[in-house]
C-alpha cells in the first residue's frame, strides 16, 4: 500500500525532444483576462482544456524555459501556476527484450478458436478462458455480480473499436492528437500498414508470433515476418485496444470510451493526458485507466488527479515496467491513484515490474495475457499496461453495486485482495471476487 512520501520537482525527464522546450502547461485563475496575461509574456494559447483553468501554451521565443518559469512565479501568485509539458512514454517502450514468461499458456490460448458465447459476443475461447481471468478470479465473478457497469475511459494509443470483442461496448471516442478523430486506433495509419493488419486483406492463414515490441506479440502470418512490411508497423500499435479487451476481459458489460492521446510510436505529451482526464470525466467516465507512466514530478497532473478524484472519478495506472523498487513514477505514486504492478501466473512479481510499499496498491496478472488487437487480431501482452485495466474492470464491477464508489473505495476493496508474501506488491494480488464480492 503506498504511503506519504516527499516530492522531488527538480528531475529530469525521462524523454525529451527539442519540440517540446517551448510548450508548457498553465493553470490560470487570475481576474485578470488571460490575454493581457499571453500578450505580457509573449506566449501563445495553443488550446484550453474545456471547461477548466488549464491551457496549452507556446513561448515562440524559445526562452529558457527555466528562466521563463521562474520569472512568471516571481511576478505572479497562487492564482498562476506554470511548468513545462513534457513527453511521456507508454510502459511497452522501456522494455529492452523480448518477454517469454508465460508464452506456453499463452500458445494454448491461441489454439483454443472454439467459438464461445461471451456476454453475446461470439469470441475465441482462448480469450474467455485464459489463465489471466481465473488467476484474478474473474471468471466466478462474472456469474455472481454481473458485467460490470459506467464508462471506463482508456487513455492510449486509441482503440479498434470494429473489433468483434469490443464493437458491442464501444462509445464513440475523443482523439487528441487529430481532432476529427473518434478516438479509432486505425486514424493515421498509412494504407500499407493498415492493408497488413486486416486480416480481409492478408488471411489469417498459418498463424504465428512476432513481436511488434518487446511488450506484446501479435499473430502474424508467416509471410509478414518474411519480408519488409512489419519492421515498417508502428511500435505502439495496438496497445490502446489491448488495454480495452484487459478491462473487457474482467467488465464484458462496461462500456469503453477511447480517447487518443499518444501516437502510434508510444509517445505522447503530458497535457493531453491531464486534458484526456478532464474530458473523461466530462463525458461521463467514473474509471479512467492510465497505463502509462514518467519519471517526471508534474504539479498539474496532481492537482488534475486530486480535483477529478474528489469529484467521485476513479484512477488506475500502471506501476511502470523499469523492473524499479519505490520509483519516483507518476501518475502511480499520487495517493489518489490506485497503481498497478505485474505478477507472473505463480503470483511473483514480473521480473521487468515497478513495485514498492511508496508506488503499488496491488498486483495484476501481466505476462502473455491473451487480447485483443487491431484488424480482428489477437495479441499476447506483458507489462504493468495490461496489469492495471484488469483493475479498471474491477472498479467497473465495484460501481454496479456501489454507483457512487470512490477511489477511497476501492483501494478499500482491494483489501480482499490474495495474499502476496511480497510486501512490495501492496495488498497483494487482484482477486475479483472477493473484492466485489465484499461491497
Amino acid at each position: 500500500m503506498k504511503v506519504k512520501s516527499l516530492i522531488l520537482i527538480g528531475l529530469v525527464a525521462v524523454s525529451s525532444v527539442a519540440s517540446a522546450q517551448s510548450r508548457f502547461i498553465l493553470r490560470y485563475t487570475e481576474s485578470e483576462p488571460l490575454s493581457s496575461f499571453l500578450v505580457r509574456y509573449q506566449l501563445k494559447l495553443e488550446r484550453t482544456v474545456a471547461n477548466r483553468p488549464i491551457h496549452a501554451v507556446i513561448d515562440p521565443l524559445r526562452r529558457n524555459p527555466a528562466a521563463l518559469i521562474q520569472q512568471i512565479s516571481d511576478d505572479t501568485d497562487d492564482d498562476v501556476s506554470i511548468e513545462q509539458d513534457q513527453i511521456v512514454r507508454l510502459p511497452i517502450l522501456s522494455f529492452r527484450q523480448p518477454e517469454v514468461s508465460g508464452e506456453r499458456a499463452l500458445t494454448l490460448a491461441f489454439k483454443n478458436t472454439r467459438p464461445t458465447n461471451f456476454f453475446g459476443s461470439i469470441l475465441p475461447g482462448g480469450f474467455v478462458q485464459q489463465l489471466a481471468g481465473y488467476q484474478s478470479n474473474a471468471v466466478p465473478s462474472w456469474g455472481a455480480h454481473g458485467g460490470g457497469s459506467g464508462t471506463v475511459a482508456v487513455i492510449d494509443t486509441g482503440v479498434d473499436g470494429t473489433h468483434t470483442s469490443l464493437s458491442r461496448v464501444m462509445v464513440s471516442g475523443i482523439d487528441l492528437i487529430d481532432r476529427r478523430g473518434t478516438g479509432s486506433e486505425l486514424t493515421g495509419l498509412p494504407t500499407n500498414i493498415l492493408a497488413i493488419v486486416n486480416p480481409t486483406t492478408i488471411p489469417l492463414l498459418q498463424r504465428d508470433f512476432n513481436h511488434l515490441s518487446n511488450g506484446h506479440a501479435p499473430a502474424w502470418e508467416r509471410s509478414v515476418r518474411l519480408n519488409s512490411s512489419f519492421s515498417q508497423i508502428p511500435i505502439g500499435l495496438g496497445h490502446g485496444t489491448m488495454v480495452a479487451g484487459a478491462i473487457h476481459l474482467v467488465a464484458p458489460t462496461a462500456r469503453i470510451l477511447p480517447i487518443r492521446a499518444f501516437g502510434q510510436n508510444g509517445q505522447g505529451r503530458l497535457f493531453h493526458v491531464i486534458e484526456g482526464i478532464h474530458l473523461a470525466e466530462q463525458r461521463g467516465a467514473k474509471v479512467v485507466n492510465l497505463s502509462l507512466n514518467t519519471y517526471t514530478y508534474s504539479p498539474e497532473m496532481e492537482k488534475t488527479v486530486d480535483d477529478v478524484s474528489d469529484r467521485g472519478v476513479i484512477l488506475v495506472a500502471s506501476a511502470g515496467n523499469d523492473g524499479l523498487t519505490n520509483p519516483l513514477s507518476y501518475p502511480a505514486r499520487h495517493e489518489k491513484v490506485t497503481s498497478v504492478a505485474s505478477v507472473d501466473a505463480r503470483n511473483v512479481r514480473s521480473r521487468f515490474s515497478n513495485a514498492g510499499v511508496d508506488v503499488t496498491w496491488v498486483a495484476a496478472p501481466g505476462e502473455g495475457l491473451y487480447l485483443p488487437f487491431p484488424g480482428q487480431r489477437y495479441a499476447g501482452g506483458w507489462g504493468t499496461s495490461f496489469a492495471a485495466p484488469l483493475v479498471s474492470g474491477m472498479a467497473a464491477k465495484m460501481l454496479s453495486r456501489k454507483p457512487d464508489a470512490t477511489y477511497s473505495d476501492l483501494q478499500s476493496a482491494l483489501g480482499r485482495s490474495k495474499f502476496n508474501p511480497d510486501l512490495n506488491l501492496g495488498l497483494g494480488t487482484l482477486n475479483v471476487f472477493s473484492s466485489v464480492d465484499g461491497l
